[in-house]
C-alpha cells in the first residue's frame, strides 16, 4: 500500500434497504454502519494516531449504486501538524448513481504552525442524484492563545454531473505576516463551506436559504452562489469555529427539510 490510510465504500439499494460494503487499510478506517433518528444509514470516518504528519497522503472511494442514501461523517476534527518536507494529501473520489443520496459533512480541519495541506475531492454523479457537502477550516491555537500560522492549504472540490465538470471550486489559503490577511476573507480567520446538488435546487430555493440564514444568523458574514445544474454554494466567514458549525448545521437542516423531506440530523459522536 502506498498511502497512509485508505478506504473504499460500495453502498447498494436492495429491497428499500441500504447495504454498505467496503475495506480499509493504514491509518483510515470507517466505524459499523449505524442508524440515526430518522433511520437515515451513516458511516464515520476515523484517521487513527491523531492527526496528520508529514508526508502522510490518505485516499478514500465512496459509491453509491442507483437509490442508495448514505451520511458520511468524521469521529472528530483533523488536524495537521508541521509538514515542511512535504505537505500532507487528502484525496477523496465520490460516485453517484441515479436517484442517490450522499450527505458528507466532516468535522473541522485543523491547521497548526507550519502545516501544508492539500485536499482533492472529486464527484461524479447523476443529474438525478443529490449531494450536500461541507467543509471547515481553522487555524490550530498557540500556548499563548494566539493563532498558529500554517503555511498553506489548497482545498480543491470539482463536481461533475452525467460527465460535465459543472463545478470547480478552487480554495487556496496562504497566511502573510497576519493571519486574519488570508487573501480575501476580510479580516476574519476561518472559512467554511457548504455545497448542494439537488435537481430542485434553484435559484429560488438559494434565496430563500439566503432570506433563512440571514435572519437567524444576522452576525454572520456569508455569501451565497447558484449554478443552472441544480447547484449552490454557501460561503461563510468568520473568528470562531463553533459559529460556523451551527451556521451549517442550520443550513444542512434546513435543505434536508426542503429538499428531502426529512428532519435535522443527529451524529450521535459524543
Amino acid at each position: 500500500m502506498s498511502e497512509t490510510g485508505f478506504l473504499s465504500l460500495d453502498v447498494k439499494n436492495r429491497n428499500s434497504r441500504t447495504m454498505i460494503h467496503g475495506y480499509y487499510e493504514g491509518a483510515f478506517k470507517y466505524t459499523r454502519p449505524v442508524r440515526l433518528d430518522d433511520d437515515s444509514l451513516s458511516v464515520y470516518l476515523i484517521h487513527v494516531g491523531g492527526g496528520y504528519v508529514d508526508g502522510d497522503t490518505y485516499a478514500s472511494t465512496i459509491r453509491l449504486e442507483e437509490g442508495a442514501e448514505l451520511a458520511v461523517t468524521s469521529q472528530a476534527s483533523t488536524k495537521v501538524y508541521k509538514s515542511l518536507s512535504k505537505p500532507v494529501e487528502q484525496r477523496t473520489t465520490i460516485h453517484l448513481g441515479a436517484g442517490s443520496v450522499l450527505e458528507y459533512c466532516l468535522d473541522p480541519l485543523i491547521l497548526y504552525k507550519g502545516a501544508r495541506f492539500i485536499q482533492d475531492t472529486t464527484i461524479k454523479m447523476d443529474r438525478d442524484s443529490s449531494f450536500f457537502y461541507s467543509d471547515i477550516i481553522t487555524p490550530g491555537w498557540s500556548e499563548d492563545g494566539s493563532n498558529f500560522r500554517y503555511d498553506w492549504v489548497r482545498n480543491k472540490l470539482k463536481v461533475y454531473q452525467n460527465g460535465k465538470l459543472v463545478l470547480f471550486d478552487h480554495l487556496l489559503l496562504e497566511p502573510d505576516e497576519e493571519l486574519e490577511g488570508v487573501l480575501q476573507l476580510e479580516g476574519h480567520t476561518h472559512v467554511g463551506s457548504f455545497v448542494i446538488f439537488h435537481p430542485k435546487a434553484s435559484r429560488e430555493f438559494a434565496e430563500l436559504l439566503y432570506e433563512n440564514v440571514n435572519e437567524v444568523y444576522p452576525h454572520v458574514r456569508f455569501g451565497i452562489s447558484d449554478m443552472d445544474d441544480g447547484g449552490i454554494v454557501v460561503r461563510i466567514l468568520n473568528d470562531r469555529t463553533q459559529t460556523i458549525e451551527k451556521a451549517i448545521s442550520h443550513i444542512h437542516t434546513f435543505a434536508r427539510k426542503e429538499l428531502l423531506g426529512k428532519g435535522k440530523i443527529s451524529w450521535r459522536k459524543y
